[in-house]
């Protein structure tokens, strides 16, 4: 009975070994990909950054108003959040709306690098198990090729999950950093403006800075799940 279930699970183990590396294999490709996009946004910030800077120690100072965010170039979120806001400026509550939607999906963006964080080096553990059951079989039969075959899928599903975690990880930490300052640049900005016009600032937006659990708590929280 044992023997029959041992073979049992031998079979399911190792039809899932194409599966894994399959998807290994997807993580690797979006890997590289995020990497690709992370160099393209580090080009458009580097681009933007000196205005945008410039913008923000004017409105701190009180050189600059609010208003003329709408009139700088931007990149990224803050470009989204600029579109999005400039038809209703003057309205709290669906300026406020924009920014929880540029959280939420700041959130799900660092939440699929949080996946590939964790579950790629998952993968290439399973990866590396799987395999080392025909390898020690061929080493029992003294077939060396069965063997060497077996140690090779091994060995590199063990690199390749470690890469795409690694990869994930690193993008994750970078992408962390410039949203959480984006976002907290965006609330003060929005503080500014309606305390320049004389209301009250939207619930969660306040006068000054951001909340400590605003959005850019949120983005942290979201890299550790």
């Amino acid at each position: 009975m044992t023997g029959c279930l041992i073979d049992i699970l031998y079979f399911i183990a190792m039809g899932l070994l194409l599966p894994v590396l399959l998807v290994l294999l997807a993580f690797m490709a979006g890997t590289l990909f995020t990497l690709g996009g992370l160099a393209r946004e580090a080009i458009q910030r580097r681009r933007a950054r000196p205005a945008w800077r410039r913008f923000l120690a004017h409105l701190r100072t009180g050189d600059a108003g609010a208003g003329e965010f709408y009139k700088i170039s931007h990149s990224g979120y803050v470009e989204r959040f600029r579109r999005q806001t400039a038809a209703f400026r003057d309205k709290g509550l669906a300026v406020k709306k924009c920014l929880d939607d540029l959280e939420i999906d700041i959130a799900r963006s660092m939440a699929r690098l949080s996946l590939a964080t964790r579950v790629g080096p998952m993968l290439g553990l399973v990866g590396t198990l799987i395999p080392l059951g025909p390898a020690l079989t061929g080493l029992a039969s003294g077939s060396l090729d069965a063997l060497a075959g077996n140690l090779i899928i091994a060995f590199t599903t063990t690199v390749f999950g470690i890469v795409v975690g690694g990869f994930a990880y690193a993008v994750g930490l970078v992408r962390r950093a410039w949203y959480e300052q984006d976002v907290s640049d965006l609330e003060f900005l929005i503080a500014v403006q309606f305390a320049a016009e004389g209301q009250v600032a939207p619930l969660g937006v306040e006068e000054g800075g951001p909340s400590p659990t605003g959005p850019a708590k949120n983005i942290e929280e979201s890299c550790l799940v």
